[in-house]
């Protein structure tokens, strides 16, 4: 393993370290709330099932005119799921700013320290935005295995006369949140992955401008940020400028915003490196 190399695993590591505590407490609750819609809900629906079937000596399906089918969406749709897949993204959207900021707080300035180190100052950045991945990647799989548990479980608890029939792939499929957040298409999951990594390239481009020009650098991060939304919501407008909502197919469509995510992805890299290795104060 070269020197260079060598550095990066060692800082990489470094920040796992420190995001270890956080990471595992998201997990926590994650776990913790999906657990309590996962068995709560489904005993919800039971008992109401119940209840109503001894008090008006009803049938199967009369019970099922009454209170329909019990469909996990009901589970993946309520608050104790929905809440921690919120909680996760606002909770990293978070992280992303107090990975760098950290380093400036307190008395002995860790950012000192850190910027000093005899390697490329460009593998600090690189460390930041692979360990924000790490901690969002830990944290989706547990979802997911949380989900197919709960899914487990919602099966066992509710009667099987009562269960709608609907495999585990069908209920991802159907969830417009997870479709989105927990995407399991092959082709929407590595879409979903270029837009992270583009929107935590600007956005630690636009946390480094602060870093380097402190007011006047909070103007030109947003204006920044301002750019790099335009540019990449402007093919979604092009239709409309032109007058001609068929302009693109939706595939040149998803080609043409790659295309755009890509350069604004290097140029961010680019700028970031500048700002890093001849800007940034301590």
């Amino acid at each position: 393993m070269n020197k260079s190399l060598k550095s990066f695993v060692h800082l990489t590591s470094f920040e796992l370290n420190r995001l270890f505590k956080f990471l595992l407490t998201l997990i926590g609750v994650t776990v913790i709330s999906n657990l309590v819609g996962f068995i709560l809900l489904p005993m919800q629906y039971t008992n109401r099932i119940n209840q109503f079937v001894v008090q008006e000596n009803s049938s199967t399906q009369q019970a099922l005119e009454q209170f329909d089918y019990f469909s996990f969406d009901r589970v993946t749709h309520s608050f104790w799921v929905i809440g921690p897949v919120a909680l996760g993204i606002i909770a990293f959207l978070f992280y992303s700013f107090f990975i760098w900021y950290r380093e400036w707080f307190g008395k002995n300035t860790f950012a000192y320290r850190l910027l000093m180190l005899p390697i490329s100052r460009i593998h600090i950045y690189f460390s930041k935005l692979l360990i924000i991945f790490v901690g969002i990647f830990s944290l989706v799989s547990i979802q997911l295995i949380s989900l197919y548990i709960g899914y487990q479980i919602g099966q066992a608890i509710v009667p099987t006369e009562f269960l709608q029939a609907t495999t585990f792939i069908q209920m991802l499929y159907s969830q417009v949140t997870f479709h989105y957040v927990l995407p399991i298409e092959s082709g929407m999951f590595f879409y979903a992955i270029g837009i992270g990594v583009v929107f935590l390239l600007v956005l630690f481009t636009m946390i480094l401008m602060e870093r380097s020009f402190s007011i006047k650098g909070v103007v030109m991060g947003m204006a920044y940020g301002l750019i790099a939304l335009i540019i990449t919501l402007a093919p979604f407008a092009l239709g409309n400028i032109l007058n001609n909502r068929y302009i693109l197919y939706d595939s040149e469509l998803a080609i043409l915003v790659s295309i755009l995510l890509l350069m604004i992805g290097v140029v961010s890299i680019v700028v970031s490196r500048y700002l890093l290795n001849h800007k940034v104060t301590i």
